[in-house]
Protein backbone atom coordinates (compact mmCIF):
# COMPACT_ATOMS: atom_id res chain seq x y z
CA UNK A 1 0.00 0.00 0.00
CA UNK A 2 2.78 2.42 0.97
CA UNK A 3 4.66 1.63 -2.27
CA UNK A 4 1.51 2.29 -4.27
CA UNK A 5 1.01 5.66 -2.55
CA UNK A 6 4.63 6.61 -3.18
CA UNK A 7 4.35 5.61 -6.83
CA UNK A 8 1.18 7.69 -7.19
CA UNK A 9 2.88 10.66 -5.51
CA UNK A 10 5.90 10.31 -7.78
CA UNK A 11 3.61 10.23 -10.80
CA UNK A 12 1.85 13.39 -9.57
CA UNK A 13 5.20 15.11 -9.07
CA UNK A 14 6.31 14.14 -12.59
CA UNK A 15 3.07 15.40 -14.12
CA UNK A 16 3.32 18.63 -12.12
CA UNK A 17 6.86 19.16 -13.34
CA UNK A 18 5.83 18.54 -16.94
CA UNK A 19 2.96 21.06 -16.61
CA UNK A 20 5.35 23.67 -15.19
CA UNK A 21 7.73 23.09 -18.07
CA UNK A 22 4.90 23.52 -20.55
CA UNK A 23 4.01 26.89 -19.06
CA UNK A 24 7.58 28.00 -19.61
CA UNK A 25 7.74 26.39 -23.04
CA UNK A 26 6.22 29.37 -24.83
CA UNK A 27 9.57 31.18 -24.61
CA UNK A 28 11.27 28.34 -26.43
CA UNK A 29 8.48 28.34 -28.98
CA UNK A 30 9.27 31.98 -29.80
CA UNK A 31 12.89 31.07 -30.55
CA UNK A 32 11.68 28.17 -32.68
CA UNK A 33 9.19 30.40 -34.53
CA UNK A 34 11.95 32.87 -35.43
CA UNK A 35 14.11 29.97 -36.63
CA UNK A 36 11.24 28.62 -38.72
CA UNK A 37 10.72 32.07 -40.24
CA UNK A 38 14.39 32.21 -41.22
CA UNK A 39 14.23 28.77 -42.80
CA UNK A 40 11.02 29.59 -44.68
CA UNK A 41 12.58 32.83 -45.91
CA UNK A 42 15.59 30.85 -47.03
CA UNK A 43 13.43 28.40 -48.96
CA UNK A 44 11.80 31.32 -50.77
CA UNK A 45 14.86 33.52 -51.19
CA UNK A 46 16.03 31.36 -54.08
CA UNK A 47 12.81 31.53 -56.11
CA UNK A 48 13.51 34.82 -57.95
CA UNK A 49 17.11 33.74 -58.59
CA UNK A 50 16.77 30.27 -60.10
CA UNK A 51 15.62 31.38 -63.59
CA UNK A 52 18.68 33.65 -63.88
CA UNK A 53 21.02 31.09 -62.38
CA UNK A 54 20.10 28.38 -64.89
CA UNK A 55 20.78 30.84 -67.71
CA UNK A 56 24.26 31.41 -66.29
CA UNK A 57 24.76 27.64 -66.14
CA UNK A 58 23.52 27.25 -69.71
CA UNK A 59 20.60 24.88 -69.07
CA UNK A 60 16.88 25.03 -69.88
CA UNK A 61 13.36 24.64 -68.57
CA UNK A 62 13.49 20.91 -67.90
CA UNK A 63 16.48 21.34 -65.61
CA UNK A 64 14.68 24.09 -63.71
CA UNK A 65 11.69 21.78 -63.40
CA UNK A 66 13.86 19.00 -62.00
CA UNK A 67 15.47 21.51 -59.62
CA UNK A 68 12.06 22.51 -58.27
CA UNK A 69 10.70 18.94 -58.19
CA UNK A 70 13.70 17.53 -56.31
CA UNK A 71 12.59 19.47 -53.22
CA UNK A 72 9.17 17.79 -53.18
CA UNK A 73 10.56 14.34 -54.01
CA UNK A 74 12.85 14.17 -50.99
CA UNK A 75 10.13 15.69 -48.83
CA UNK A 76 7.69 12.93 -49.84
CA UNK A 77 10.29 10.22 -49.36
CA UNK A 78 11.66 11.30 -45.99
CA UNK A 79 8.69 12.87 -44.19
CA UNK A 80 7.58 9.59 -42.60
CA UNK A 81 11.03 8.24 -41.65
CA UNK A 82 12.21 11.54 -40.19
CA UNK A 83 8.99 11.97 -38.25
CA UNK A 84 9.48 8.53 -36.74
CA UNK A 85 13.13 9.32 -36.03
CA UNK A 86 12.15 12.43 -34.07
CA UNK A 87 9.86 10.22 -31.96
CA UNK A 88 12.77 7.92 -31.14
CA UNK A 89 15.77 10.22 -30.66
CA UNK A 90 13.97 13.46 -29.76
CA UNK A 91 12.88 16.68 -31.46
CA UNK A 92 15.95 18.84 -30.89
CA UNK A 93 18.46 16.68 -32.80
CA UNK A 94 16.21 16.76 -35.88
CA UNK A 95 15.83 20.54 -35.58
CA UNK A 96 19.58 21.11 -35.13
CA UNK A 97 20.78 18.82 -37.90
CA UNK A 98 18.06 20.14 -40.19
CA UNK A 99 19.28 23.71 -39.78
CA UNK A 100 22.87 22.61 -40.33
CA UNK A 101 21.83 20.89 -43.55
CA UNK A 102 19.97 23.97 -44.73
CA UNK A 103 22.96 26.25 -44.11
CA UNK A 104 25.20 23.83 -46.01
CA UNK A 105 22.76 23.70 -48.94
CA UNK A 106 22.87 27.48 -49.28
CA UNK A 107 26.67 27.52 -49.27
CA UNK A 108 26.58 24.92 -52.05
CA UNK A 109 24.09 27.05 -54.00
CA UNK A 110 26.34 30.08 -53.78
CA UNK A 111 29.31 28.32 -55.37
CA UNK A 112 27.54 25.75 -57.55
CA UNK A 113 29.20 25.34 -60.95
CA UNK A 114 26.63 23.04 -62.55
CA UNK A 115 22.96 22.16 -62.35
CA UNK A 116 23.55 18.68 -60.85
CA UNK A 117 25.12 20.23 -57.77
CA UNK A 118 22.20 22.67 -57.44
CA UNK A 119 19.66 19.85 -57.75
CA UNK A 120 21.50 18.00 -54.99
CA UNK A 121 21.38 21.08 -52.76
CA UNK A 122 17.66 21.54 -53.41
CA UNK A 123 17.06 17.88 -52.56
CA UNK A 124 18.86 18.46 -49.24
CA UNK A 125 16.50 21.37 -48.56
CA UNK A 126 13.53 19.06 -49.20
CA UNK A 127 14.96 16.60 -46.68
CA UNK A 128 15.44 19.44 -44.18
CA UNK A 129 11.83 20.51 -44.69
CA UNK A 130 10.61 16.92 -44.23
CA UNK A 131 12.29 16.76 -40.84
CA UNK A 132 12.21 20.27 -39.44
CA UNK A 133 8.57 21.26 -39.92
CA UNK A 134 6.93 18.16 -38.37
CA UNK A 135 9.48 18.14 -35.53
CA UNK A 136 8.78 21.83 -34.84
CA UNK A 137 5.03 21.21 -34.65
CA UNK A 138 5.53 18.19 -32.39
CA UNK A 139 7.90 20.23 -30.20
CA UNK A 140 5.28 22.94 -29.68
CA UNK A 141 2.69 20.32 -28.78
CA UNK A 142 4.98 18.82 -26.14
CA UNK A 143 6.28 21.98 -24.45
CA UNK A 144 2.94 23.78 -24.20
CA UNK A 145 -0.20 23.14 -22.20
CA UNK A 146 -3.83 23.20 -23.26
CA UNK A 147 -4.01 26.80 -22.04
CA UNK A 148 -1.23 28.14 -24.28
CA UNK A 149 -0.93 25.59 -27.11
CA UNK A 150 -3.02 27.69 -29.47
CA UNK A 151 -0.76 30.66 -28.81
CA UNK A 152 2.31 28.54 -29.45
CA UNK A 153 0.99 27.19 -32.73
CA UNK A 154 0.01 30.73 -33.70
CA UNK A 155 3.58 31.94 -33.16
CA UNK A 156 4.90 29.07 -35.26
CA UNK A 157 2.42 29.77 -38.05
CA UNK A 158 3.23 33.47 -37.99
CA UNK A 159 6.96 32.77 -38.29
CA UNK A 160 6.24 30.53 -41.27
CA UNK A 161 4.06 33.14 -42.98
CA UNK A 162 6.47 36.03 -42.38
CA UNK A 163 9.27 33.96 -43.89
CA UNK A 164 7.05 33.09 -46.86
CA UNK A 165 6.57 36.79 -47.63
CA UNK A 166 10.01 38.23 -46.98
CA UNK A 167 12.01 35.39 -48.54
CA UNK A 168 11.34 35.92 -52.26
CA UNK A 169 11.23 39.69 -51.88
CA UNK A 170 14.59 39.78 -50.09
CA UNK A 171 16.08 37.41 -52.65
CA UNK A 172 14.98 39.63 -55.53
CA UNK A 173 16.32 42.82 -53.94
CA UNK A 174 19.69 41.33 -53.00
CA UNK A 175 20.17 39.65 -56.37
CA UNK A 176 19.32 42.89 -58.17
CA UNK A 177 21.85 45.04 -56.34
CA UNK A 178 24.47 42.67 -54.91
CA UNK A 179 24.55 39.70 -57.26
CA UNK A 180 23.08 36.21 -57.39
CA UNK A 181 25.34 34.59 -54.81
CA UNK A 182 24.73 37.05 -51.95
CA UNK A 183 21.19 35.87 -51.02
CA UNK A 184 22.44 32.32 -50.54
CA UNK A 185 25.32 33.42 -48.33
CA UNK A 186 23.01 35.63 -46.27
CA UNK A 187 20.54 32.74 -45.82
CA UNK A 188 23.38 30.49 -44.63
CA UNK A 189 24.63 33.06 -42.07
CA UNK A 190 21.11 33.78 -40.78
CA UNK A 191 20.46 30.06 -40.38
CA UNK A 192 23.69 29.56 -38.41
CA UNK A 193 22.75 32.41 -36.05
CA UNK A 194 19.32 30.87 -35.54
CA UNK A 195 20.98 27.49 -35.02
CA UNK A 196 23.09 28.87 -32.16
CA UNK A 197 19.93 30.25 -30.54
CA UNK A 198 18.20 26.87 -30.83
CA UNK A 199 21.20 25.02 -29.39
CA UNK A 200 21.43 27.40 -26.42
CA UNK A 201 17.83 28.24 -25.61
CA UNK A 202 15.67 25.37 -26.92
CA UNK A 203 15.79 22.33 -24.65
CA UNK A 204 14.59 18.86 -25.51
CA UNK A 205 11.00 18.45 -24.21
CA UNK A 206 10.81 16.76 -20.81
CA UNK A 207 8.54 14.01 -22.08
CA UNK A 208 8.85 10.31 -21.39
CA UNK A 209 9.83 8.84 -24.75
CA UNK A 210 7.24 6.09 -24.31
CA UNK A 211 4.47 8.69 -24.19
CA UNK A 212 5.24 9.63 -27.78
CA UNK A 213 4.01 6.25 -28.91
CA UNK A 214 0.52 4.82 -28.79
CA UNK A 215 -0.13 3.09 -25.50
CA UNK A 216 -0.35 -0.73 -25.71
CA UNK A 217 -3.97 -0.75 -24.54
CA UNK A 218 -5.08 2.09 -26.86
CA UNK A 219 -7.71 1.29 -29.53
CA UNK A 220 -6.26 0.13 -32.81
CA UNK A 221 -5.96 2.97 -35.33
CA UNK A 222 -8.03 2.52 -38.51
CA UNK A 223 -6.23 2.03 -41.81
CA UNK A 224 -6.16 4.76 -44.44
CA UNK A 225 -8.55 2.86 -46.72
CA UNK A 226 -11.01 2.45 -43.88
CA UNK A 227 -10.88 6.17 -43.05
CA UNK A 228 -11.34 7.24 -46.65
CA UNK A 229 -14.31 4.90 -47.06
CA UNK A 230 -16.35 7.07 -44.68
CA UNK A 231 -16.58 9.85 -47.29
CA UNK A 232 -15.07 8.47 -50.52
CA UNK A 233 -16.60 11.03 -52.89
CA UNK A 234 -15.78 14.05 -50.77
CA UNK A 235 -12.21 12.92 -50.08
CA UNK A 236 -11.64 12.21 -53.79
CA UNK A 237 -12.85 15.65 -54.85
CA UNK A 238 -10.85 17.38 -52.13
CA UNK A 239 -7.72 15.46 -53.18
CA UNK A 240 -8.19 16.72 -56.75
CA UNK A 241 -8.75 20.27 -55.51
CA UNK A 242 -5.57 20.18 -53.42
CA UNK A 243 -3.67 18.75 -56.39
CA UNK A 244 -4.95 21.55 -58.65
CA UNK A 245 -3.91 24.22 -56.16
CA UNK A 246 -0.30 23.02 -55.82
CA UNK A 247 -0.06 22.07 -59.51
CA UNK A 248 -0.78 25.68 -60.43
CA UNK A 249 1.91 26.94 -58.03
CA UNK A 250 4.44 24.49 -59.50
CA UNK A 251 3.64 25.58 -63.06
CA UNK A 252 3.90 29.22 -62.05
CA UNK A 253 7.30 28.90 -60.37
CA UNK A 254 8.87 27.34 -63.47
CA UNK A 255 6.91 28.19 -66.65
CA UNK A 256 5.93 31.73 -65.70
CA UNK A 257 9.31 32.52 -64.15
CA UNK A 258 11.07 31.45 -67.35
CA UNK A 259 8.55 33.40 -69.42
CA UNK A 260 9.07 36.51 -67.33
CA UNK A 261 12.86 36.33 -67.55
CA UNK A 262 13.39 35.07 -71.11
CA UNK A 263 10.49 36.69 -72.98
CA UNK A 264 9.88 39.85 -70.98
CA UNK A 265 13.28 40.53 -69.36
CA UNK A 266 11.90 41.01 -65.87
CA UNK A 267 14.53 41.81 -63.24
CA UNK A 268 15.13 39.87 -60.00
CA UNK A 269 13.79 42.87 -58.07
CA UNK A 270 10.50 42.80 -60.00
CA UNK A 271 10.14 39.06 -59.44
CA UNK A 272 10.80 39.57 -55.73
CA UNK A 273 8.10 42.25 -55.54
CA UNK A 274 5.73 39.94 -57.43
CA UNK A 275 6.12 37.19 -54.83
CA UNK A 276 5.86 39.72 -52.03
CA UNK A 277 2.48 40.90 -53.38
CA UNK A 278 1.36 37.30 -53.81
CA UNK A 279 2.45 36.38 -50.27
CA UNK A 280 0.83 39.35 -48.52
CA UNK A 281 -2.49 38.83 -50.28
CA UNK A 282 -2.38 35.12 -49.48
CA UNK A 283 -1.77 35.76 -45.78
CA UNK A 284 -4.59 38.31 -45.54
CA UNK A 285 -6.85 36.07 -47.60
CA UNK A 286 -6.16 33.02 -45.44
CA UNK A 287 -7.49 34.85 -42.40
CA UNK A 288 -10.46 36.51 -44.13
CA UNK A 289 -11.65 33.51 -46.13
CA UNK A 290 -11.05 31.18 -43.21
CA UNK A 291 -13.55 33.19 -41.18
CA UNK A 292 -15.98 33.29 -44.11
CA UNK A 293 -15.83 29.52 -44.50
CA UNK A 294 -16.58 29.07 -40.80
CA UNK A 295 -19.57 31.37 -41.05
CA UNK A 296 -21.05 30.57 -44.46
CA UNK A 297 -19.72 27.13 -45.36
CA UNK A 298 -16.82 25.52 -47.19
CA UNK A 299 -18.16 24.28 -50.52
CA UNK A 300 -18.74 27.44 -52.50
CA UNK A 301 -15.49 29.06 -51.43
CA UNK A 302 -13.70 26.04 -52.92
CA UNK A 303 -15.78 26.26 -56.09
CA UNK A 304 -15.26 30.01 -56.50
CA UNK A 305 -11.58 29.70 -55.57
CA UNK A 306 -11.09 27.15 -58.35
CA UNK A 307 -12.75 29.50 -60.85
CA UNK A 308 -10.67 32.49 -59.74
CA UNK A 309 -7.54 30.32 -59.94
CA UNK A 310 -8.30 29.41 -63.56
CA UNK A 311 -8.91 33.06 -64.43
CA UNK A 312 -5.64 34.14 -62.81
CA UNK A 313 -3.66 31.61 -64.88
CA UNK A 314 -5.25 32.91 -68.08
CA UNK A 315 -4.30 36.44 -66.99
CA UNK A 316 -0.65 35.39 -66.88
CA UNK A 317 -0.97 34.45 -70.55
CA UNK A 318 -2.77 37.66 -71.54
CA UNK A 319 -0.70 40.16 -69.56
CA UNK A 320 2.49 41.36 -71.23
CA UNK A 321 4.08 43.74 -68.71
CA UNK A 322 5.12 43.89 -65.08
CA UNK A 323 1.98 45.69 -63.90
CA UNK A 324 -0.18 43.06 -65.56
CA UNK A 325 1.80 40.29 -63.88
CA UNK A 326 1.30 41.94 -60.50
CA UNK A 327 -2.45 42.03 -61.14
CA UNK A 328 -2.47 38.36 -62.18
CA UNK A 329 -0.42 37.50 -59.07
CA UNK A 330 -2.88 39.32 -56.82
CA UNK A 331 -5.79 37.39 -58.35
CA UNK A 332 -3.88 34.12 -57.91
CA UNK A 333 -3.23 35.01 -54.25
CA UNK A 334 -6.97 35.42 -53.74
CA UNK A 335 -7.61 32.04 -55.38
CA UNK A 336 -4.99 30.23 -53.30
CA UNK A 337 -6.28 31.70 -50.05
CA UNK A 338 -9.89 30.85 -50.94
CA UNK A 339 -9.22 27.27 -51.98
CA UNK A 340 -6.23 26.05 -49.94
CA UNK A 341 -7.22 26.64 -46.28
CA UNK A 342 -10.88 25.87 -46.99
CA UNK A 343 -9.97 22.48 -48.44
CA UNK A 344 -7.91 21.73 -45.32
CA UNK A 345 -10.74 22.86 -43.05
CA UNK A 346 -13.23 20.62 -44.85
CA UNK A 347 -10.87 17.66 -44.57
CA UNK A 348 -10.74 18.29 -40.80
CA UNK A 349 -14.55 18.54 -40.68
CA UNK A 350 -14.90 15.13 -42.31
CA UNK A 351 -12.23 13.34 -40.31
CA UNK A 352 -12.13 11.99 -36.77
CA UNK A 353 -9.54 13.75 -34.64
CA UNK A 354 -7.73 10.48 -33.99
CA UNK A 355 -7.28 9.94 -37.75
CA UNK A 356 -6.52 13.50 -38.81
CA UNK A 357 -2.75 13.09 -38.82
CA UNK A 358 -2.99 10.04 -41.06
CA UNK A 359 -5.30 11.74 -43.53
CA UNK A 360 -3.22 14.91 -43.67
CA UNK A 361 -0.24 12.70 -44.43
CA UNK A 362 -2.12 11.31 -47.43
CA UNK A 363 -3.14 14.77 -48.63
CA UNK A 364 0.36 16.08 -48.01
CA UNK A 365 1.70 13.39 -50.34
CA UNK A 366 -0.83 14.45 -52.98
CA UNK A 367 0.18 18.10 -52.60
CA UNK A 368 3.88 17.30 -52.89
CA UNK A 369 3.18 15.02 -55.84
CA UNK A 370 1.49 17.90 -57.64
CA UNK A 371 4.55 20.04 -56.95
CA UNK A 372 6.68 17.38 -58.63
CA UNK A 373 4.50 17.09 -61.74
CA UNK A 374 3.84 20.83 -62.19
CA UNK A 375 7.47 22.01 -62.44
CA UNK A 376 8.54 19.07 -64.62
CA UNK A 377 5.67 19.63 -67.04
CA UNK A 378 6.14 23.40 -67.08
CA UNK A 379 9.87 23.14 -67.74
CA UNK A 380 9.49 20.52 -70.48
CA UNK A 381 6.79 22.42 -72.35
CA UNK A 382 8.80 25.63 -72.12
CA UNK A 383 11.76 23.90 -73.76
CA UNK A 384 9.51 22.61 -76.55
CA UNK A 385 7.52 25.78 -77.25
CA UNK A 386 9.76 28.56 -75.91
CA UNK A 387 6.79 29.85 -73.94
CA UNK A 388 4.94 29.18 -70.70
CA UNK A 389 1.53 29.66 -72.34
CA UNK A 390 0.85 25.97 -72.96
CA UNK A 391 1.55 24.82 -69.40
CA UNK A 392 -0.31 27.79 -67.93
CA UNK A 393 -3.28 26.86 -70.15
CA UNK A 394 -3.19 23.28 -68.86
CA UNK A 395 -3.13 24.51 -65.27
CA UNK A 396 -6.09 26.80 -66.03
CA UNK A 397 -8.06 23.90 -67.52
CA UNK A 398 -7.34 21.80 -64.43
CA UNK A 399 -8.71 24.61 -62.24
CA UNK A 400 -11.85 24.98 -64.34
CA UNK A 401 -12.43 21.22 -64.23
CA UNK A 402 -12.27 21.55 -60.46
CA UNK A 403 -15.07 24.12 -60.59
CA UNK A 404 -17.39 21.46 -61.97
CA UNK A 405 -15.99 18.63 -59.84
CA UNK A 406 -16.33 20.53 -56.55
CA UNK A 407 -19.74 21.95 -57.44
CA UNK A 408 -21.06 18.46 -58.20
CA UNK A 409 -18.98 16.33 -55.86
CA UNK A 410 -19.28 18.31 -52.61
CA UNK A 411 -22.87 18.10 -51.34
CA UNK A 412 -24.39 21.20 -49.79
CA UNK A 413 -26.23 19.37 -47.03
CA UNK A 414 -25.13 17.73 -43.82
CA UNK A 415 -22.34 15.18 -43.82
CA UNK A 416 -22.39 12.35 -41.33
CA UNK A 417 -19.01 11.31 -40.06
CA UNK A 418 -19.47 7.56 -39.80
CA UNK A 419 -16.66 7.29 -37.30
CA UNK A 420 -18.29 9.76 -34.90
CA UNK A 421 -21.41 9.43 -32.81
CA UNK A 422 -22.56 12.91 -33.82
CA UNK A 423 -23.23 14.55 -37.16
CA UNK A 424 -21.09 17.33 -38.51
CA UNK A 425 -23.66 19.99 -39.26
CA UNK A 426 -23.39 22.59 -41.98
CA UNK A 427 -19.72 22.10 -42.70
CA UNK A 428 -20.37 22.59 -46.35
Amino acid sequence: MMDTMLDAKSELDINSEIDDNKKQGIHEVLILAISLGILQAGFGIVTPIFPFYIQILGVGGLELGVLAASFALTRITLAGPLGGLSDRIGRKPILVYGMMGFALANVVYAWAGNIIVMIGARAVEGAVSAGFFPAANAYVSEVTSVENRGTGMGYLSMGNMVGFVIGPTTGGVLAQFLGYRVPFILAAYATLIALLAVVKYVAEPNVDRQRRFIAPNAPKQPKVKEILSNHPREYSVLAMAMFANMFAIGILEVAFMLDAVVRYSISPLEIGIFFGVLGIITIIGNIAFGKLSDKYGRKWLIVIGSAVGGISLLLFIIMKDVTGFYIAGAVLGIAISMRGPTVQALIADLTEKSSYGVIMGVFGAISNGAYVIGPLLGGTLFDISGSGDSSLSIAAVVSFVMVVATAVGLPSGKVENKGESEKVDEIL
